[in-house]
């Protein structure tokens, strides 16, 4: 069936046998054999030069014991044709149908090897098949100096069949399988799919180490895979006129040439189980030569053989559970079975298992009893009495205002009083000379009218000013309340004439000494349960402060506000005070931040996960 070089020189006996091995057992494994045999001819008697995947026990030691095989052995010595047979073969104590290939080398009219392959019952691929493998085996497995120029065809398919069938690991196949394949036909691209339950599902692409599942070139190569996974022939575009289906691909994808080719697997009786498909694109018209269609389908078995063989080596290296998994999970209806059970298994856990809902937040600490000065005008700041951690009582003066204006007010309120005195006493005079009131043309009872209206002007001035001196005395300000000036800074914040407005926070008074408070902030979205727990009297509160974390302390409510305040740092919230003990926080300071816990009750567990969807799918669907 071939040809086999003589050897040449003791030092290249070593490389070449280590080659005829090498040639072995790509030949057992592009032919889905069991094991095969290489046996060189000497003086017309077969000797064994290797054998692989036979066992431990030497077959040249044991075959004589197979009724009928030396027999066959010398009659394909003898006639250089290549036999085939069925027997069953007895080896280490098992037996094994097997179909027997006995394939003769040879050289110059003489053979001088015989490959003997066990293939199972029935064969996977063709004996046809198997020949032509081995014969593209074979030129590889010769020196290249003595192979005919003509032969390089014949090189370039060896050394492609070697490189496909190189790996176990089927991603690392599919790779070789593509890039490969892509040198060796002279395609611009090819692509390898793999049957996954019923759908084709892109594996590989030369070219590409990475597969987006979401690109639009992989789903247009797989939609056009499984359109033609019916097919038993190659689909080509050099077809007249060519498949509507590759017109769109091709206007898709803008190749020149698409070939697809289906790789089926032979189960014997002429059945066939789609394993994957092919699908190769020439994007330019370019001299470069590319195989025929008829090449890439001969080719498809031997990819088909390598798939198969690495699919059975990924399986075999799965648990019997997980295949059973597998073989659960390819039917559609048992994955939607599946799916189905799974949901309403966690819907029913997430609905029924009970725990506790929990909030959490942030607040501060301040004492019970405590008061803010704000300024009663505008004005300047005229005297600080006070510093930061002073001690007073009630009535004690903190700050001294001065108001420009009331002074400039008070001032005028002055002249004009002085003025309408001037004015009274003056008309006095008049009246008790008649002389110069009848020269002024007055009667007395006008004198007197305008004595009343002066008086009555002066009265209402006096109180004016009354008022006046009144606001000037308020701004003094006092403390509202026995206690500590707890604001820091003053003197920065209150310097001498500093201008202030009315109702400004000046500085604040506070008795430390006395009760505390503790101020929960509590996010709107958690308003609901908080006061649901509350209401129910459920509510458990736990606070801690930065300074003594593991120290928990149990506090109650004793308020909560009326309304929701809204500030910088804890957004919307609903304020709650709670009632503190001292004694029980070391080094307690106004202002001093804490984090709560608020135990609300038990709660289904998928609420508590996912009360934040659920509370605004609510909020939608109530505006719907």
């Amino acid at each position: 069936m071939g040809k086999a070089e003589p050897q040449s020189d003791p030092a290249s006996t070593n490389v070449q046998a280590q080659r005829w091995h090498e040639f072995l057992e790509m030949a057992v494994t592009v032919s889905r054999a069991s094991g095969g045999a290489l046996w060189s001819i000497e003086h017309g008697q077969p000797n064994l030069l290797t054998q692989h995947q036979l066992g431990d026990q030497r077959l040249d030691e044991i075959h004589h014991l197979w009724s009928g095989h030396t027999d066959s052995l010398n009659a394909v010595i003898k006639t250089g044709q290549s036999k085939t047979f069925d027997a069953n073969f007895e080896q280490s104590g098992k037996t094994q149908p097997l179909h027997l290939l006995l394939l003769p080398i040879v050289s110059e009219s003489t053979v001088q090897m015989v490959l003997e392959l066990f293939l199972p019952q029935p064969a996977e691929l063709p004996i046809e098949e198997i020949e032509g493998s081995v014969r593209q085996l074979l030129t590889w497995a010769t020196p290249s100096e003595a192979m005919p120029a003509n032969d390089s065809s014949a090189v370039e398919f060896a050394t492609w069949l070697t490189q496909i069938h190189r790996h176990l690991e089927i991603d690392k196949t599919c790779f070789a399988m593509t890039n490969e394949t892509r040198t060796w036909s002279g395609w611009d691209r090819v692509s390898l799919f793999i049957q996954e339950g019923k759908k084709l599902k892109l594996k590989s692409v030369s070219g590409v180490d990475v597969l987006d599942p979401r690109s639009t070139t992989v789903k247009i190569l797989e939609a056009t895979a499984n359109f033609f996974a019916d097919q038993t022939e190659p689909v080509s575009s050099f077809h007249e006129p060519p498949h509507k289906a590759i017109q769109e691909y091709q206007a898709q994808t803008k190749a020149k040439h698409v070939a697809v080719i289906p790789l089926r697997r032979n189960l014997g009786t002429k059945k066939q189980e789609l394993t994957g498909s092919l699908i190769f694109d020439c994007f330019e018209e370019s001299g470069q030569q590319v195989r025929t269609v008829d090449d890439l389908q001969t080719a498809g078995h031997h990819i088909t053989a390598a798939l198969q063989h690495s699919l059975q080596y990924e399986n075999a290296k799965k648990t019997s559970v997980h295949r059973l998994l597998r073989g659960v999970l390819s039917r559609r209806f048992a994955k939607t079975i599946l799916a189905f059970s799974a949901f309403i298994a966690v819907t029913l856990f997430l609905c029924q298992k009970q725990t506790t809902l929990t909030i959490t937040g942030t607040g501060f600490l301040e004492p019970a009893r405590q008061q803010d000065v704000f300024a009663v005008a505008n004005g300047l700041i005229e005297k600080l009495h006070v510093s930061q951690g002073e001690k007073v009582q009630a009535k004690d003066e903190l700050i001294t205002l001065r108001s420009p204006e009331l002074e400039f007010e008070i001032n005028r309120r002055n002249g004009e009083l002085q003025t309408v005195r001037q004015q009274i006493s003056d008309l006095e005079k008049l009246r008790t000379d008649p002389r110069r009131a009848a020269e002024l043309q007055k009667t007395a009872n006008e004198l007197a009218a305008r004595g009343e209206e002066l008086k009555a002007v002066e009265k209402s001035l006096q109180q004016q000013l009354n008022q006046l001196a009144q606001q000037s005395a308020e701004l003094v300000l006092l403390s509202p309340i026995n206690g500590e000036v707890i604001s820091w800074n003053l003197k920065s914040l209150l310097a001498e004439d500093r201008p202030v407005s009315r109702a400004d926070r000046l500085l604040s008074i506070a008795e430390l000494s006395g009760d505390w408070k503790a101020k929960l902030h509590v996010d709107q979205r958690d308003i609901g349960p908080v006061l649901d727990a509350y209401d129910q009297k459920k509510i458990l509160i736990t606070v801690v402060t930065a300074d003594a974390p593991e120290s928990p302390k149990a506090a109650t409510i004793t308020k909560i506000a009326p309304t929701i305040t809204t500030d910088a740092i804890s957004g919307t919230a609903l304020v709650l005070e709670t009632k503190v003990d001292r004694n029980s926080i070391p080094e307690i300071r106004p202002g001093t931040t804490l984090l709560f816990r608020i135990d609300c009750g038990e709660a289904p567990i998928g609420y508590v996960w996912f009360r934040r969807l659920i509370d605004r799918v609510h909020s939608w669907w109530t505006l719907l």
